[in-house]
């Protein structure tokens, strides 16, 4: 296990977090810029799941994204939700994006900001665990079955899910599904669940068993091979049931809402 004495573990980027008397600590953001790829990464790749297949008509691209798990709850929730993705879709496909984001996947990341987070913020421990353990056995099916859509998912997300296997496609709604659960927990309660600092979150990978070497991968995540990239992925999603029970939660809601 990684030592707190031990100054290589210490980060080259921006956002240190230490303790009052130990040397750096690996880098916080660096979770949430690595292996923090949770709501916003899959409701980018739902997205962009409508929207290369086979140019379809707004009220196809729209019926397509209402039937996915998790966005067509938000859309059912939110009437504006709607409304706002019908503009979003007409617009893009009347003069479609010549780079970056198109205007649907980026208004899908305002939604997630608007309404997923905070519901998520609320989810029982029960909810965020099985979410991330469904997050844990995509990357692991992945890194066997097709390692370069692993490596997405784990660097940013997967960009053309309908192009996975038949098994993957599911795996990919599953993950999808956990996530909408987990939205409907939260929605219902209506309150924040306790949260836990990235200093905590970094003692738990620890108790967890990740090593030196784990914290200086997820440094240097931008470098990895792909099979090193979809390993740590996999090892970050299968840390809540090495967890205490009571742990559990707390780091599966900070993967979940960062």
């Amino acid at each position: 296990m990684a030592s707190d004495d031990d100054g290589q573990e210490r980060p080259h980027r921006r956002r240190r977090h230490r303790r009052s008397s130990s040397p750096a600590e690996p880098e916080g953001s660096r979770l949430v810029a690595a292996i923090v790829v949770g709501v916003v990464v899959l409701l980018f790749a739902a997205g962009g799941w409508y929207y290369y297949s086979s140019n379809s008509p707004a009220a196809n691209a729209l019926a397509e994204l209402r039937s996915l798990p998790l966005v067509g709850a938000v859309m059912a929730d939110n009437p504006e939700a709607e409304t706002r993705l019908k503009t979003a879709i007409r617009e893009e496909l009347d003069k479609p994006t010549q780079g970056g984001t198109t205007r649907p996947l980026a208004l899908i990341a305002d939604l997630r900001r608007q309404y997923i987070l905070p519901a998520l913020r609320g989810a029982d421990d029960a909810s965020v665990v099985a979410a991330v353990a469904a997050r844990a056995a995509l990357a692991s099916y992945l890194q066997k079955a097709n390692p370069p859509a692993c490596r997405e998912f784990a660097a940013g997300g997967i960009q053309q899910p309908d192009r996975l296997d038949s098994e993957g496609q599911r795996l990919f709604r599953n993950v999808l599904q956990a996530l909408e659960t987990a939205y409907r927990n939260g929605r219902a309660t209506g309150k924040a669940m306790p949260t836990a600092s990235r200093a905590e979150i970094l003692d738990m990978l620890r108790e967890a068993g990740f090593q030196k070497i784990d914290f200086d991968r997820l440094n240097a995540f931008a470098t990895l091979s792909t099979d090193i990239a979809c390993e740590v992925e996999l090892k970050v999603d299968q840390v809540p049931p090495k967890l205490p029970a009571d742990k559990r939660g707390t780091f599966a809601r900070f993967v979940l809402n960062n």
